[in-house]
């Protein structure tokens, strides 16, 4: 009966540290690494509504990579008289405090979008941008990572 005892124990204390290594990994979760969008939407009477990303023609999916230095690199893909077209763009980016802010090269204008959810497998960010005095636009896009 005590090696019975000591068997559930063991199993018991295991299943603990398996499922709380886990719930870690996704609090430790990094930004940095490659990110393709899967779908985008916006909150709509407090909800939610998001729609997958259509693939325009033949074309790769959108990739941006974070990287440990500060740096990003945006790979985009534009379908356009039947083929498509390739646009790079880079800059730098941190995130604190939930905050992701980046800024293309060549730019003076700084973004920032807020972080609603990043695990090992997706990232959700959204954009708040003013229309006009009385309007602004909230725009949610959840990322896999690639």
């Amino acid at each position: 009966m005590k090696k019975l005892s000591i068997l559930f124990v063991s199993v018991l204390t295991l299943g603990l540290a398996v499922v709380s290594c886990s719930s870690d990994d996704d609090n430790n979760a990094s930004i940095e690494g490659k990110w393709t969008p899967v779908k985008m939407g916006s909150i709509v009477n407090g909800k939610e509504l998001l729609v997958a990303i259509p693939k325009e023609g033949n074309c790769d999916s959108d990739i941006t990579e974070y990287t440990a230095d500060g740096k990003f690199n945006e790979l985009s893909y534009e379908f356009y008289d039947n083929k498509c077209t390739a646009s790079n763009d880079k800059g730098t980016w941190s995130l604190k405090d939930k905050i992701l802010t980046t800024k293309y090269d060549g730019d003076t204008d700084v973004y920032t979008e807020e972080v609603l959810e990043l695990t090992q497998s997706s990232l959700k960010l959204k954009t708040t941008e003013k229309i006009d005095d009385t309007n602004t636009m909230v725009l949610i896009t959840l990322y896999e990572r690639k």
